[in-house]
């Protein structure tokens, strides 16, 4: 019998068996009943525990967080209609993009909260971690080594200058937000020359990332490289930008050399960031770097003083993994900080009549900002400070170096705040990566003056507390999917009352803290429309502590320029 034949008896004979399959009756309902038992179990779990927390004071509402599905639309309607869309079809897809946007954080929300998924991931997580296997933010190295998978994208990916690179980026957007502007060279190109119209020199700090510094700790087979990795499209822009005239400040030979010579990590095993001692070394060749390319006038020794002392903490890579709390895969690390005091004994601050303005991320945080858990007053900007011995004003904000800073300084100058003013030079520090994965739009340095608003402005020292309607929310990341264990949200806030009464100012720009420790807040469950009471206070008086820490806001530039307040929920 040919095979052609036999295979058509056997196509035949599968056809007459499945056709005529069997199952006893009480075999499927019990297969029925089984997968609707699984199916409904989760949402059932998850309406007793939040009925539960409900009972125990731990939720406003008594309807599960499910049902706020319910309120997307509505939220969306108001959203777009103050975004001036003119005609009936532009409404119809401002309210659509709004919807879009909202139902990915609900869909998010339900995720993190979910009270099976928090039971289950750490448990498989850390049997995967276990494996060798890291998740979509993290990826394990030599232990006790960890990496941020957007660094290593920076360094395995294509040439982020590549045209094609460039264009699929720039259709890399979603729906509801605007297209990125992935080239870096035409923002900092603006900048400069922004900044050249008013006397002011740039120099760039590109930071290198761990993986760069450190490739022997992800893979074996770089045990015994002597030169740094990079992406392919690095010469080249150092290259273009120091033609133009842009002052380009690489730590990456400085930190290989001294890895390679006295075999010294220079970044933390299980943190993003650079170790203390790579810090305090940067800041001393950046202070070489600035006294021959540009000139400073003189100016007294400021008269810092600098202490040591040690802190512990777990790296955010090792928490971003999601493991138990009781896990002891990875240790936490001790690291020797060099605080920077200023002439009278007290912690060292920014002054913002110095002639150097530095601009930085979480690099430039890590040990300055408490938040991150690694320490205070002995950051990239104080020992810069201390190294120059001349004062310094900084703005710095974790994460999403490529713009946030710029857009912080921007919207200083438009609120009439002339952060330039007597300003010689401005130093933009940035994680390296950003130059691939960051949104590098073209931000103006433009002046302007104190507006005229109906907004609530607190002066220093004073407080309220008010009832209000949540009009706008700005996106809160999930826990664990950032690389800091701190976010500072933003919220419009409408319909201000005090004791009952009406404000005079009826509206008000607040920030809340929306995640701690990798947790959500209850700012971070609030919703558009909700009625809430917050005690407010003059940002003035936390700014110092709040700052710098990962921070959204909100999609109207003119709320942006508005002088927030820092808000409190009132305990009931």
């Amino acid at each position: 019998m040919s095979d052609w034949k036999l295979q058509e008896q056997r196509e035949e004979m599968a056809r007459r068996e499945v056709g005529h399959t069997q199952i006893r009756p009480g075999l499927s309902w019990g297969l029925i009943l089984l997968f609707l038992s699984v199916l409904l179990s989760v949402p059932l779990v998850q309406h007793i525990s939040e009925l539960r927390e409900y009972g125990a004071g731990k939720r406003r509402s008594p309807l599960p967080q499910v049902y706020d599905v319910f309120s997307l639309l509505p939220a969306a309607v108001r959203a777009a209609g103050d975004s001036g869309s003119s005609g009936i079809v532009s409404h119809v897809f401002s309210v659509n993009r709004r919807l879009l946007k909202e139902m990915k954080g609900f869909e998010e929300a339900l995720d993190d909260q979910s009270v099976i998924g928090k039971w289950v991931r750490p448990k498989l997580q850390s049997v995967l971690t276990g494996l060798g296997a890291g998740n979509e933010k993290a990826y394990c190295g030599v232990k006790p080594w960890l990496f941020y998978r957007p660094g290593v994208d920076y360094l395995v990916g294509p040439p982020f200058l590549d045209p094609v690179s460039l264009k699929r980026r720039a259709a890399s957007g979603s729906e509801w937000t605007a297209p990125i502007e992935p080239d870096p060279r035409p923002a900092i190109l603006h900048l400069k020359q922004q900044l050249a119209q008013r006397g002011i020199a740039l120099i760039i700090v590109p930071t290198p990332i761990k993986a760069m510094i450190h490739p022997e700790k992800l893979s074996h087979r770089y045990d015994r490289r002597l030169s740094e990795l990079q992406n392919p499209s690095y010469a080249r822009f150092k290259k273009e930008m120091e033609s133009e005239g842009v002052l380009v400040f690489d730590p990456v030979p400085i930190l290989m050399g001294v890895k390679t010579k006295r075999d010294q990590p220079q970044y933390l095993a299980t943190d993003t960031h650079w170790r203390p001692e790579a810090v305090e070394l940067a800041a001393e060749e950046l202070k070489r770097f600035i006294r021959d390319h540009v000139s400073l006038p003189p100016a007294p020794p400021s008269g810092d003083r600098v202490e040591r002392s040690e802190t512990t903490q777990l790296g955010d890579l090792a928490v971003m993994l999601g493991l138990p709390p009781d896990q002891s895969v990875f240790p936490k690390e001790k690291v020797s900080i060099r605080r920077v005091f200023g002439p009278g004994g007290g912690p060292w601050q920014p002054q913002k009549t110095a002639d150097v303005l530095v601009l930085g991320d979480s690099f430039s945080n890590i040990y300055s900002l408490g938040a991150m858990g690694w320490g205070e007053g002995a950051g990239f900007v104080e020992q810069l400070s201390y190294a120059l011995q001349r004062p310094l004003d900084r703005i710095t904000r974790n994460d999403n170096g490529s713009y946030a800073t710029r857009e912080a300084l921007a919207g200083e100058l438009a609120k009439g705040n002339d952060r330039l003013a007597g300003k010689r030079l401005v130093i933009y520090q940035f994680a390296i990566r950003e130059l691939a994965v960051g949104n590098w739009k073209r931000i103006e340095l433009k002046a302007g003056s104190a507006a005229q608003v109906k907004y609530l402005i607190l002066p220093a020292g004073s407080q309220k507390v008010v009832k209000g309607r949540i009009e706008a929310l700005s996106i809160v990341p999930r826990p664990g999917t950032v690389a800091y264990k701190d976010h500072v949200m933003a919220i419009h806030l409408t319909n201000l009352e005090e004791g009952g009464r009406p404000l005079a100012e009826t509206d008000a720009m607040v920030y809340m803290r929306s995640m701690k420790d990798n947790v959500w807040t209850a700012a971070a469950q609030l919703r558009p429309g909700e009625a809430v009471t917050l005690r407010l206070i003059s940002w003035s008086d936390v700014a110092e502590r709040y700052e710098g820490i990962n921070r959204s806001e909100l999609d109207d530039p003119a709320l942006q320029l508005v002088e927030p307040c820092w808000g409190e929920a009132v305990l009931k």
